[in-house]
């Protein structure tokens, strides 16, 4: 048995994709019999069985109401509020290095990792991105830490989901911190196969990939609700997530293709069920396109909900960028749903994943036409004749943390050489 100390700024009650890698890779290692506790922050509230979880709660400035009201950064986006979150200001995004959490709760994290570390030895720490400076709590710990695995869910310098830095010193001081915390980890690990490539090429270091994956154990939850009432003279198309994208992922050439196919010559008509934050800006480019009685809104859901709604689907639509590396937590979901994915993918690892399971179509994200041929094959029934799924089960749990598993000796192990 292992004791691993996890160090993830997102982790469930908080909304979206970004705490499920870590929340469903802890319960399976402590399937496995590894000991595994989790430092969060408590920005979004916390959960009944935190205890028994062993997640530790820490202090975060940005849930500060008067600080918020200063920044004009309105409520923070919780499960089941409708919210539209207004997005950070310069203050926030252009000046901490490498972001915002290296003030609002890095420092309180590092302290409450240090008193973890005094009160029992821990095996392995993992520090979990993003933000970036998650990473920084490993670094600063010096020659108190374990053995050390940095884990990338998304790139840092490699196609970035942060603004570029406005001064050659802010991008020179970026760019040596995650050099000096790819080199300095025992083991460093990304969530997708680019980033993992780029960080073995770019910065020397023997990157290792393991994917996010579906969880089965969320599979009884989800279950319980009741999905979406099906028409025959309708057909359900379903995104759940955010619809607009820091790295430029843009929903308007697909809004514009369901404009073009909503009225189809066979009488079916296409809706738009969208579960998840929305911002002002959105709202505003559905309207533009005529769609306000094509999309229905949901707001942001519980995950058994949001699962039970994917489960409903005609289709479900996954929308990227041109970025390789781009593969969405909300994809995995996707692959268990059963449902036939519309993606707008292309030459990203999104779309190779979609490919290889046969479970889908995929569709250049910014081409109009493409897009609405393939909403004819959902609305025709072509796409879900095609579906032919396989080779889940490595996008499965437990495989990805039987993956982190034989990681964590292998950290354990080289620094046990250091």
């Amino acid at each position: 048995m292992r004791r691993l100390l996890v160090v993830s700024y997102y982790h469930p009650p908080a909304p979206g994709i970004g705490g499920s890698r870590w929340a469903a890779m802890a319960r399976h290692l402590r399937a496995q019999g590894h000991s595994v506790t989790v430092v969060a922050s408590d920005a979004w509230g916390r959960l009944p069985d935190d205890d028994e979880e062993a997640v530790v709660r820490t202090g975060d400035l940005r849930s500060l109401r008067p600080l918020r009201g200063l920044l004009r950064r309105g409520e923070l986006p919780r499960t089941g509020v409708t919210t539209v979150e207004r997005p950070p200001t310069a203050l926030l995004t252009r000046v901490l290095v490498p972001d915002a959490q290296l003030a609002s709760w890095v420092p309180q994290t590092l302290v409450t990792v240090q008193r973890l570390l005094g009160r029992r030895p821990f095996d392995c720490l993992v520090t979990s991105s993003p933000p970036e400076s998650a990473h920084l709590v490993g670094l600063l710990l010096g020659r108190r830490r374990p053995a050390w695995i940095a884990d990338f869910r998304d790139g840092w310098s490699f196609e970035p989901l942060r603004e570029r830095f406005p001064t050659a010193l802010q991008r020179s001081l970026d760019a040596r911190l995650e050099r000096r915390i790819a080199r300095t980890a025992d083991v460093s690990v990304a969530a997708t196969r680019p980033i993992a490539g780029d960080l073995s090429v770019r910065l020397g270091v023997s990157a290792e990939w393991v994917p996010n994956g579906w969880d089965p154990d969320l599979e009884p939850a989800s279950s319980r609700e009741q999905p979406v009432s099906r028409s025959d003279a309708q057909v359900t198309l379903v995104h759940t997530g955010t619809l607009a994208g820091a790295w430029g992922r843009d929903p308007a050439p697909f809004l514009r293709a369901l404009r073009m196919v909503t009225d189809a010559a066979d009488g079916k008509r296409c809706r738009l069920v969208h579960a998840g934050r929305l911002t002002q800006e959105e709202f505003a480019l559905i309207e533009r396109a005529g769609l306000s009685g094509v999309v229905e809104y949901r707001g942001i859901l519980a995950r058994p909900d949001a699962l039970a709604l994917q489960r409903s689907a005609d289709a479900l639509v996954l929308l990227t960028s041109r970025h390789v590396s781009e593969a969405t937590g909300k994809l995995f979901e996707y692959l268990a749903a059963g449902r036939p994915i519309l993606a707008l993918a292309d030459g990203n690892e999104a779309a190779r994943i979609v490919q290889e399971t046969g479970t889908g179509i995929t569709v250049p994200p910014d081409d109009v036409a493409a897009i609405a041929a393939a909403l004819r094959a959902v609305v025709s029934g072509e796409l879900a004749r095609a579906y032919e799924p396989r080779g889940l089960d490595q996008y499965t749990y437990p495989a990805p943390a039987e993956a982190m598993a034989a990681l964590v000796e292998e950290a354990i192990r080289r620094a046990t050489r250091r």
